[in-house]
């Protein structure tokens, strides 16, 4: 805390999560035998589409890959372009984490 006359440093309040500490939350208002069952705090990043396109076409189970898997058992070839993918995890920031995947289902 700033004593009196001095001016708070400026932060958002994403970045001040990762510095939350287990007696932080009991002062907020959980109750210790809570706050002991929860033995690591873990402070995430926003994603962004580019991030969110990366998701969806490089790790081995990713969206993408599996509807090509799947259509290939039916003998049909499947692309994605470009544009589509960008559609795609666009709509992931505006819906979140549910929208990167609706598309694909519907």
């Amino acid at each position: 805390m700033a004593s009196p006359g001095e001016e708070l440093e400026k932060t958002d309040d994403d970045d001040i999560m990762r510095w939350v500490e287990p007696e932080d939350l009991q002062r907020y208002g959980l109750i210790p035998e809570l706050v002991g069952r929860l033995p690591v705090g873990v402070h995430l990043e926003e994603l962004d589409a580019e991030a969110l396109e990366r998701i969806l076409e490089e790790p081995k189970n990713a969206l993408v890959k599996q509807y090509q898997k799947m259509f290939e058992l039916e003998g049909v070839g499947l692309t994605f372009d470009r544009k589509a993918i960008k559609a795609i995890s666009r709509k992931g920031i505006r819906e979140g984490d549910r929208g990167t995947g609706s598309p694909l289902n519907h």
